[in-house]
């Protein structure tokens, strides 16, 4: 009986810690994207030019009312880049991951300015890489101009090292 009870309890543990797999339905384009293509199909070179035409300016339209978003690949990694250091939930646009393999892992950036916040430091960093704080104290004081390269650690946290320091904690504040 007790061998019973140990196999339902491992069984009911295994059943929690298994994701459940759904098939999630196929992704679709969007409803303006498939009639663009469909002009495609049109064999008369004068109703397939008008298509185009109407299409493009439905696009168009769509993207300068922000019903439509249009990004290229660069777009997409210097987004990712300037979001570094804060969590995000994972997604998709359109069913398709967003470059994962190009997923940022450490950034390399200028102190561009500093100031004392709490026992640690508050850095604004160049190019628009956002403001770091450290929340321990540092053995050199760090100053403007200064080097500074960190990179995501385990378990979302961050390690780098700003000036002459070297294993210093990180998290992103702004």
């Amino acid at each position: 009986m007790q061998n019973r009870a140990k196999f339902v309890l491992s069984a009911c543990v295994a059943a929690l810690l298994t994701p459940a797999v759904v098939a999630a339905p196929e992704p679709r384009r969007p409803e303006m994207f498939d009639k663009l293509v469909a002009c495609r199909t049109i064999t008369d070179p004068t109703q397939r030019l008008a298509c185009y035409d109407a299409q493009v300016v439905a696009l168009d339209t769509a993207e300068k009312n922000d019903d439509l978003v249009i990004m290229d690949r660069k777009q997409v990694q210097e987004t990712r880049r300037s979001l570094f250091g804060f969590t995000l939930p994972k997604f998709s646009l359109g069913g398709k991951k967003l470059d994962e393999k190009d997923d940022t892992t450490e950034i390399e950036s200028t102190v561009q300015s500093v100031r004392r916040a709490g026992n640690g430091w508050s850095f604004t960093l160049a190019n628009d890489a956002g403001t770091w704080e450290t929340p321990d104290g540092l053995g050199t004081a760090p100053k403007v101009g200064d080097k500074i390269r960190i990179k995501k650690a385990m378990m979302g946290s961050y390690l780098g090292s700003v000036g002459f320091n070297r294993g210093v904690r990180f998290r992103r504040v702004q």
